[in-house]
Parts: structure tokens; C-alpha cells; sequence
């Protein structure tokens, strides 16, 4: 394990944050991916901001959502520090490597950021199970009127190019941001081995 204030210098936008709760809706995430992970979050370093922020789609917490008040259920944007202190689980991070991302696509980033803005939480654990297992379950289809964390993940690396489309968005859970599941991105691009930084 790593403390958080040692590595809170290091992290930048595109980083992974992966979490771990507790409570029966993680348990059916985490059962139905085979996975310890039940949410995940990217890290961004935003220019109006002087401290790290966490960009994750979510139930409303104790923590304020930068660009929404009051708290609400969806997508939002907190204080990275907050999200870690406060949390009541395990969290592990994943470091972006490989080469620095274009400011193009950060400029992307930021206006995949204004239309997600405003998006609900998609929170119906067949969705979930649809990502996992296109089994009896069958596919997805996209549709960001409703997003759910993994989805918000995936959309943000597709739009930076670290991700092709040939999967959709919708397809990918908070396992497939795992060290077993991904590695290689596209381009130079890979992702750290995933490091503890908290164990609660």
C-alpha cells in the first residue's frame, strides 16, 4: 500500500481511481463481474481548480459535487481528497503512462465533460450484468441520457484515444478497468499497475 499523500502529486488527468464497497448493490456489481472492484473514477486536473478533482458517475454523498448543488445522483465532480478520505472501502489508482496526452484532446476531454454534465445515474443492475455478460442477457445499446460509472470511464478514454469504439461504451464495467483486464491502450499509452491507497 502507498498513502495517498505521497502519490497525490504524481496523479494526472486520465488517471484511474478503482473502489471497492461494501453494501448489496457493490456485492451484485462485484459478483456479477468477478471482480473486487464495484466503481471506478477518473482522475482530472482542471485549470479552475488549484487541487486534484475525481470526475465519476455516482449516488449522492457527503461530498460536494463542483458542478452541482445540491448533490445529486449522476455524474458529478469532487474533490479527489475528499472522495479518498471520506470513502468507506478500498481504493486503488492507476497511473496513465507512456506519453503525455495531446492538448487537443484534453480540449476534447473538456467538452465531453460540459454534455455529461447534467447526465443521471443509470443504476439498473440488469444494465450492469448486460455490460459483463452479453450472454442471456444480451447487448447493450448505447445511450447517454443515463450513464453508469464504468460507462463515463470509457467515454472519457474514447474521446482522449486511448480506447477504439469498436466496443461501445456501455459494454465496459469497473473489471475491465482492472489490472487483469486492461493494460495496453492505444498508441504509447498503458496503465500502472493498480496501486492500494487505501484499506478500509
Amino acid at each position: 500500500m502507498i498513502s495517498y499523500s505521497i502519490i497525490r502529486n504524481e496523479l494526472k488527468t486520465g488517471d484511474l481511481v478503482l473502489y471497492s464497497a461494501r453494501g448489496a448493490f457493490s456485492d451484485v456489481i462485484k459478483y456479477g463481474t468477478l471482480s473486487k472492484f464495484s466503481h471506478v473514477g477518473m482522475v482530472m486536473r482542471i485549470p479552475e481548480y488549484d487541487f486534484l478533482t475525481i470526475w465519476e458517475c455516482t449516488m449522492p454523498s457527503n461530498i460536494d459535487n463542483l458542478e452541482s448543488s445540491p448533490p445529486r445522483m449522476g455524474v458529478q465532480l469532487v474533490p479527489l481528497s475528499d472522495r479518498v478520505h471520506k470513502y468507506s472501502g478500498d481504493i486503488a489508482v492507476r497511473q496513465l503512462k507512456g506519453a503525455s496526452l495531446p492538448t487537443g484532446t484534453l480540449l476534447k476531454l473538456m467538452e465531453l465533460r460540459k454534455q455529461l454534465r447534467s447526465k443521471s445515474y443509470k443504476h439498473e443492475k440488469v444494465q450492469l450484468l448486460k455490460s459483463a455478460n452479453d450472454g442471456p442477457f444480451g447487448h447493450n445499446h448505447k445511450d447517454l441520457s443515463a450513464i453508469f460509472c464504468s460507462e463515463l470511464v470509457a467515454e472519457a478514454y474514447q474521446c482522449l484515444g486511448l480506447l477504439t469504439d469498436e466496443k461501445s461504451s456501455n459494454e465496459y464495467t469497473p473489471a475491465d478497468f482492472s489490472e487483469k483486464k486492461m493494460r495496453k491502450l492505444n498508441g504509447h499509452f498503458f496503465l500502472s499497475d493498480e496501486m492500494l491507497v487505501k484499506n478500509d
